[in-house]
C-alpha cells in the first residue's frame, strides 16, 4: 500500500511538471503555428500526451533519483510566474473608467458573445490640440460560428461611441471565404477623422491581398508598413502608422526591410496600429503616443483567479489583455470580438477599446524605455 501511495504521489508530480512544461512550449510555439486540418488535434493530443507521459514515467521511476527533476521544473515555473507578475505590475497601466456590457460571473463560463465597451482616459503631456476619442476593435474572426447580428451590433456599439478615429488591428476574417461579409459589418462604423486597419495573421494565411482589398473597399486606409498624417486644428496633426511585422509579405518594415518605423514627434499625437503586443519592445522607444493591437483573445480561455493559460507570444501570458505602459507609450491590447479555435470562449469575454486622448497641461518626464524580456519569460 505504502509502495503504492509512493507511486501515485510521483506519477502525480510528473504529470503536473509535464502539464507545466507542455503549456510553455504551446504558448511559445505550438500555438502560433499556422492553423492547419489537424492543428486543433495535435494541440489537444500534446497535451494529454504530456500529462500522460508524465504520469508514466513518475508511475516507474517512483523513489529514483530522477524524482528532482519534475520538482526542478515546477520550481522553475513558479520563479517564471512571479516574475512575470512583478513585470506586469512595472507596466501596468489604468483601469478602464467605465464599462458598459453584461458582468462576468463565475456561474456562466460561456462569454463568447457577452462583448463590452471598456473606456479608457489618457493625458498626453506634449499634445496641444483638442481630445481625441480612438475606438479600437481587433480580432473579428468572422466564420460560421457565429451570426452576422453579432457582428453588426459590436459595430453598432463602436458607432455609437463617436470616435474620431477607428483603429482596427487585424484577423477580420478566420478563412477566405467569409471576406465577402466583411462590407456589410465594416460600414457601420467608422471615424470622424477616418478608419485605419492592419492585417493580422489569420488575415495573411487566408488571402491578404483579398481581405486588404475588401477592407479598403468599405473606406478603411489599410496602413501596413505606412504612416498617414491627418491635419486637426491650429496646426496639430496626428500621425498613424501601421506594421504588420511578423506576417507581412510585403516590402515594408519587417518584411526584409528596415525593421523599425522612424517617428518624427514635433508635438504630434502619434499612434501605431500592430497585430501582435509582441512588437512593443521594438516600438517603445520611438514616440508613440498610444500602440494598439489584438492577437491574444485575451487568451479566449481564463480559468477564474488564474487567467488565461495560454497565449500566443513570445512573452507568455505577460500581455494578455488590457492598458500597459511601456517607456511613455500607451499599449491597449483588446481581447477581440470574436473566436477561433475553439469558436469559443469561456469566462473572457470579447471587448472594444474607447480611449479617449487627453491635451496634458505640461511637458512629460523623459521615460527610459524598458528591456525586453527573455523569450522565455512566463
Amino acid at each position: 500500500m505504502r509502495n503504492t501511495a509512493l507511486r501515485l504521489r510521483s506519477a502525480l508530480l510528473w504529470m503536473t511538471a509535464g502539464a507545466a512544461a507542455y503549456v510553455f512550449i504551446l504558448n511559445r510555439l505550438l500555438i502560433q503555428v499556422r492553423d492547419r486540418r489537424f492543428k486543433s488535434l495535435m494541440v489537444r493530443a500534446g497535451g494529454l500526451s504530456a500529462a500522460g507521459i508524465g504520469a508514466l514515467i513518475g508511475w516507474l521511476s517512483a523513489g529514483s533519483r530522477w524524482s528532482a527533476l519534475p520538482v526542478a521544473t515546477l520550481v522553475v515555473t513558479c520563479i517564471g510566474e512571479i516574475r512575470r507578475l512583478a513585470l506586469r505590475a512595472r507596466h501596468r497601466g489604468s483601469a478602464p473608467v467605465a464599462e458598459d456590457g453584461p458582468r462576468a460571473a463565475l456561474s456562466r463560463p460561456n462569454t463568447t458573445t457577452d462583448l463590452v465597451v471598456k473606456r479608457y482616459e489618457v493625458e498626453v503631456p506634449a499634445w496641444g490640440g483638442p481630445p481625441i476619442r480612438v475606438a479600437h476593435l481587433s480580432d473579428l474572426h468572422l466564420n460560421g460560428h457565429l451570426p452576422l447580428s453579432y457582428y453588426e451590433d459590436a459595430l453598432r456599439r463602436v458607432a455609437e461611441s463617436a470616435p474620431d478615429l477607428l483603429f482596427m488591428t487585424g484577423d477580420f476574417v478566420t478563412r477566405p471565404e467569409y471576406t465577402s461579409l466583411l462590407p456589410a459589418v465594416l460600414g457601420l462604423a467608422a471615424g470622424r477623422l477616418g478608419s485605419f486597419a492592419v492585417l493580422g495573421n489569420h488575415d495573411a494565411w487566408a488571402d491578404a491581398p483579398l481581405v486588404a482589398e475588401t477592407v479598403a473597399s468599405t473606406g478603411v486606409h489599410m496602413m501596413g508598413g505606412k504612416e498617414i498624417r491627418i491635419p486637426v486644428c491650429d496646426g496639430h496633426t496626428i500621425a498613424v502608422h501601421g506594421y504588420e511585422h511578423p506576417w507581412s509579405d510585403g516590402a515594408g518594415p519587417g518584411a526584409g526591410g528596415e525593421d523599425r518605423i522612424p517617428v518624427s514627434r514635433n508635438g504630434d499625437l502619434t499612434f501605431l496600429l500592430t497585430h501582435t503586443p509582441d512588437n512593443i519592445y521594438r516600438m517603445q522607444g520611438l514616440g508613440f503616443d498610444g500602440v494598439f493591437a489584438g492577437h491574444y483573445h485575451g487568451g479566449q480561455i481564463r480559468v477564474p483567479g488564474l487567467g488565461p493559460l495560454v497565449i500566443p507570444s513570445k512573452y507568455g501570458r505577460l500581455l494578455d489583455r488590457g492598458h500597459f505602459v511601456f517607456g511613455g507609450s500607451h499599449l491597449f491590447v483588446t481581447s477581440g470580438v470574436g473566436s477561433a479555435e475553439p469558436p469559443v470562449r469561456l469566462w473572457c469575454q470579447p471587448d472594444v477599446i474607447i480611449v479617449d486622448f487627453l491635451p496634458g497641461m505640461k511637458k512629460g518626464a523623459e521615460v527610459q524605455p524598458a528591456t525586453p524580456p527573455a523569450a522565455g519569460g512566463r
